[in-house]
């Protein structure tokens, strides 16, 4: 194939540019799960070695004539209409985890699901060409979730002390470290799990997949339901849901010598930082503290037993947040005015506000 791509003053002054062969990319990975803590950080090179060309006048060949084009596509779509990157004559390109997450997101790609997307390359030389491509590599590519927006899921079934009763859920703990990952460690009954993400409401929904640690979603009422996640014995356990990788896990938890608080609560301005506002528990789990709340203006806050502070919790990581994991005399938590579900968990440190 020839180009026409410079000429002279007079028109029969042409330079002709052949094309060779195409270009032959390759990837640094087949698989990438995207992150979003990594945004920044290079997740994906794809380097080329140049077009093969050869100008009837070397002496205005130009290396730069190309214009490379990523184009990325489904399996099922295969080109029909890619999502392009234009590099420019560079013979590489490294995508960050951001960038590489926004393209998968034009592409309508499930976040939070791995996705099989071709790539290969445009060697673009002019209008006039005749379209030259790569070769086709194969990628097993996974978009990031958003984060969350809500502090907290329910725990429903015959496992928990309220049984199927919803609204009556239990709320669980989101972590710090990981804002897709909720966990629940206390007492639960044989029986049947799920979880849902708004007490009293069906859906959004999150149960198994048949699998002993995959997980369904079910996004609306409209939806298939899922199936139950199992609790073999009664007994102590861990469980942790995680939304970023849809898995579940339960793990036995040894509470044999864990203490038996006669009394925890809230403590803070609002008291004098003399006395305690009792928290509520149960002889279902008697490590589980509710209590619902109204502060009338922004304030700070501890958790501690009533007797002195021997024993308290204070804010985790980050002071200002509505969930976290307190530890003995750590900072106070900050709180803005609000009426407030307020949970905690005496075994792990663990709490959540949840705003009414």
């Amino acid at each position: 194939m020839s180009l026409v791509l410079v000429s002279c003053e007079k028109d029969e002054e042409q330079v002709n540019v052949t094309v060779g062969g195409a270009p032959t990319i390759t990837a640094s990975a087949s698989e990438v799960v995207l992150v979003e803590a990594q945004a920044e950080e290079t997740a994906l090179t794809i380097s080329w070695n140049p077009m093969d060309l050869t100008w009837s006048d070397p002496s205005v060949s130009h290396s730069g004539a190309v214009n490379y084009i990523l184009q990325f596509d489904t399996e099922g779509d295969n080109f029909a209409s890619p999502e392009e990157f234009e590099i420019g004559s560079s013979q590489e390109k490294a995508f960050t985890h951001g960038e590489l997450n926004a393209l998968l997101n034009r592409m309508e790609l499930e976040p939070g699901k791995a996705s099989t997307v071709l790539v290969r390359l445009f060697p673009h030389l002019g209008d006039n060409q005749t379209p030259v491509y790569s070769n086709t590599i194969t990628m097993s590519l996974t978009p990031w979730l958003d984060k969350p927006k809500f502090a907290t899921v329910y725990m429903v079934g015959d496992a928990t002390k309220n049984g199927w009763n919803n609204p009556g859920g239990t709320p669980m703990f989101r972590s710090e470290a990981n804002p897709f990952l909720f966990t629940y460690t206390g007492y639960l009954k044989a029986g049947a799990l799920k979880f849902v993400q708004k007490d009293g409401l069906w859906a959004p929904q999150w149960g198994s997949d048949g699998t002993a640690t995959g997980v369904a979603f079910r996004e609306t009422e409209q939806d298939p339901d899922p199936g139950t996640f199992s609790v073999a014995a009664d007994g102590y356990y861990t469980a942790a849901l995680n939304l970023r990788n849809n898995t579940f896990t339960l793990t036995p938890y040894n509470a044999a010598g864990a203490t038996a608080y006669s009394s925890i609560g809230l403590i803070g301005p609002f008291t004098d930082w003399s006395s305690i506002i009792p928290m509520e528990n149960s002889t279902f789990n008697p490590h589980y503290w509710s209590l619902e709340h109204t502060f009338t203006e922004a304030t700070e806050m501890k958790f501690r037993i009533a007797e002195d502070w021997s024993v308290n919790w204070g804010a985790g990581a980050d002071q200002a947040a509505i969930y976290g994991k307190g530890s003995q005399n750590s900072d106070n938590i900050k709180v803005a005015a609000g009426t407030y579900r307020i949970i905690f968990n005496d075994l792990t440190g663990n709490y959540v506000l949840i705003k009414k």
